[in-house]
């Protein structure tokens, strides 16, 4: 890498027999005989030598039947593709290899139930066999024989205790990390604990532990080897593996069978003892199974990841990250296996690296070693390494209440960015406070870093409460979690430390980004952030709202935070106009002209529009039950509803108004528009509709109307109009802008089902 050469503490081929001269040989003796391909569909003919590899194979497997395929994954689109039906049900282990997890989202497509439990929980697994078990016909557990990321391995004994209780129950493993360099000939563990059963599947490669290439599948019932031999669907479509790749894979399958295994496994096992001694002297972060040849030395966070890994790397040895998505942001680590490549003059030298430059990463990123053993659910025996801010020079404020911070401060900063001027959040508070609902109950946290001479910093707020994980998926899917809620209201809700609120958009953190402190507050700020997350119980971390520019993007980054897209804002820059003729002739595009003339403009004299400050109770239920109707329409931005008081508690603030539109001809209101007023701008961020007059009297384009009409009535510089439904609003000339959010959480289980949604 780079012109320098690294030794390799990065591949999967344990046995270390990519270059054995025996295979070799044989796949050089297959390609001379054959050539390059054999360019026929195995629907048609199967080569004989495709025979030879899989009886040799099947040797391995005490005599099992065995089909080989080209890779892992085209094995498991044939096997799950051929003998899933749409009467099973699927459960997923939540790391199972994603070349699992792929072919499942097509099961799901014929109407295969597809569920997922968190990692090796027997009990989340049990619960899920005992509800289907009277609904589906064969029921499938599909995880792996030894995971790739920490090196750990599924909880055999419970699972064959489940296996025999509940007789509906197949598992179906992948065991590609596991073959080769375990087991008698290298069948690996998993197989040798479960080979009596039929309802077991093994699916395993020729890629790691046997140095060649090529996916296997390892039948205990000869029904489903003939199906999938027969009709494995992709399996008949793709050619075969080539003679020279064949070759080679008889070669390591007679490898296997002689009595070199025995040496071989043994010489690994030794250099896996030999590391597992020197990494226990080390007391690192290693949350690796001993059992297996892939370790993972938890970091915690990015920074102190991407420090370390080039330190090793600087060292002259390869090793890998593993980061977000496939561990959770505060979970990465250094990831690296080992083989018999490797020496134990190798291994020295790693363990040598890693313990070195383990601690050295850790405190160049001003990073808590003690939180990161804690990340890791391990014992801590050092010492604290956490830097803090230079107190001399910076200064921390935390305020649980607007009440606590100085108006006039808090307004010079925040009070021409949306509805949370200090007023403002006066009534946000009100609002989300002594409700029945726990969703409805929000945590303010006020945060304000200063320098020595009260110079302002940083400055922002954050709202804890619980919230929807789902807040950002597309519009379809979170239509289908909702139909999930009717039975469990808190289906996929976590407690959600937020930058800013869901009542709030704009740009809710004010930087001092020139300053030459600003390195410094932003490590304070990260602190401050872990302490919150830490004292509401939260186990996500959003920081929203912000624009493509944003500068301190990779900052971010580097504390784990993940970039994600919201829905767009769009804001009006408003274009001075006395007259809708006025309007029409500020808008260049004759489409949109048309379009406004048609569906607001020409409908004016249909309604009555008032602009009220003072409502009464009554109006205040009317208008939050047209709150009510959008929210439960709209999917795009999916949040919990709002406390029922909020129409009422807004009446009662200056700053609040409300647009409400109504039918001349029997005085039904049929829109209102919740407004905020600031110095120099509108924000009209609450929209309530009557649908049972959306397509007659085309309301929701009257609304659009109004509020872009009110703002410049108002005479503001800017109307804020919000996130989403861009199309309309891009018709009066609002300026979309795309918006992002950085999100960091402790577990991916979450994140997982909802990505498993968008292929039901």
């Amino acid at each position: 890498m780079n012109n320098e050469e690294l030794i390799n503490f990065g591949t999967c081929g344990y046995l270390g027999l990519e270059k054995h001269p025996h295979i070799l040989e044989k796949s050089r003796n297959l390609l001379d005989r054959y050539g390059s391909h054999f360019s026929i569909s195995r629907t048609y003919v199967k080569a004989s030598y495709q025979d030879e590899l899989e009886n040799l194979i099947s040797k391995i497997f005490d005599n099992h039947p065995v089909i080989t395929f080209t890779s892992t994954s085209v094995a498991h689109q044939s096997v799950i593709g051929t003998i899933i039906q749409p009467s099973d049900l699927i459960i997923l282990d939540q790391q199972v290899h994603y070349s699992v997890q792929y072919p499942c989202q097509f099961a799901k497509l014929q109407g295969t139930m597809v569920k997922m439990i968190r990692h090796n929980n027997m009990e989340m697994l049990e619960e899920f066999i005992k509800r289907g078990y009277n609904q589906y016909d064969k029921i499938w557990y599909m995880a792996d024989g030894v995971y790739s990321m920490y090196g750990d391995l599924p909880h055999k004994t419970e699972l064959l205790y489940l296996l025999e209780k509940y007789p509906k129950l197949h598992l179906y493993f992948d065991d590609a990390h596991g073959v080769g360099w375990t087991g008698v000939n290298g069948c690996g563990s998993v197989f040798e604990h479960f080979k009596h059963s039929e309802r077991v599947i093994l699916m395993s490669t020729l890629a790691k532990g046997f140095g060649c290439i090529g996916g296997i599948a390892v039948f205990n019932d000869a029904e489903m080897h003939r199906k999938v031999n027969i009709y494995g669907g992709i399996l008949a479509y793709t050619h075969p593996l080539s003679p020279s790749n064949v070759g080679a894979a008889i070669g390591s399958a007679e490898l296997l069978l002689s009595d070199k295994i025995h040496t071989f496994q043994k010489e690994l096992k030794d250099s896996m003892e030999y590391l597992n001694v020197k990494l226990e002297e080390l007391n690192l972060t290693n949350t690796s199974s001993s059992e297996t040849p892939i370790y993972f030395i938890g970091t915690g966070s990015v920074k102190v990841a991407q420090n370390l890994v080039q330190r090793v790397l600087a060292d002259g040895l390869y090793v890998n990250t593993a980061t977000f998505p496939v561990v959770p942001n505060d979970k990465t680590g250094l990831r690296f296996t080992l083989t018999r490549h490797n020496t134990k003059e190798h291994i020295d030298q790693l363990v040598d690296s890693i313990g070195r430059n383990f601690h050295i990463a850790v405190d160049e990123e001003n990073e808590d070693l003690e939180k990161i053993y804690k990340t890791f659910n391990l014992p801590f025996k050092g010492k604290k390494t956490l830097k803090p801010a230079e107190s001399e020079n910076i200064f921390v404020e935390n305020y649980n209440s607007i009440n606590e911070v100085d108006s006039q401060l808090w307004d010079s900063l925040f009070k021409d960015n949306g509805n949370y001027s200090h007023n403002g959040l006066r009534c946000i508070e009100e609002i989300f406070s002594n409700n029945e609902k726990v969703e409805e109950n929000w945590g303010f946290h006020y945060l304000i870093i200063k320098d020595e001479n009260n110079e302002i910093l940083l400055a922002t707020f954050f709202t804890s409460a619980l919230c929807k994980d789902d807040m950002f998926a597309l519009e379809n899917i979170s239509r289908k979690i909702e139909k999930q809620r009717e039975e469990e209201p808190y289906y996929l809700c976590s407690k959600t430390l937020t930058m800013g609120s869901l009542f709030t958009e704009g740009e809710h953190l004010y930087v001092k980004g020139e300053h030459s402190l600003i390195n410094e507050t932003f490590n304070q700020f990260f602190i401050e952030i872990e302490k919150l997350k830490k004292a509401t119980d939260s186990t996500v971390v959003i920081l929203r709202d912000f624009q493509s520019h944003f500068q301190f993007n990779e900052c971010f980054e580097n504390e784990g935070f993940v970039k994600v897209s919201m829905p767009n804002t769009n804001i009006i820059k408003n274009p001075k106009w006395e007259t809708t003729n006025d309007l029409m002739e500020l808008i260049k595009s004759r489409k949109k002209r048309d379009n406004i003339k048609q569906y607001a403009i020409r409908h004016l004299d249909k309604f009555d529009i008032k602009i009220k400050n003072q409502i009464t109770d009554e109006e205040a239920i009317q208008y939050f039950d047209l709150f009510t109707n959008v929210k439960k329409a709209n999917y795009s931005f999916n949040f919990f509803s709002y406390p029922k008081k909020m129409a009422k508690i807004l009446s009662q603030y200056d700053e609040w108004e409300f647009i409400e539109i109504s039918l001349k001809e029997n005085d039904q209101v049929v829109a209102v528009v919740f407004g905020y007023i600031g110095d120099d701008h509108y924000s009209p961020l609450i929209v309530g509709l009557d649908y049972d007059y959306i397509d007659t009297h085309h309301i929701y384009k009257q609304a659009m109307f109004q509020m872009v009409k009110r703002g410049n009535d108002l005479n503001k510089k800017n109307t804020y109009l919000g996130l989403t439904a861009d199309f309309e609003k891009q018709k009066y000339l609002a300026l979309t802008v795309p918006i992002w959010a950085y999100m960091k959480v402790d577990e991916t289980y979450n994140l997982e089902l909802i990505d498993a949604y968008s292929n039901i």
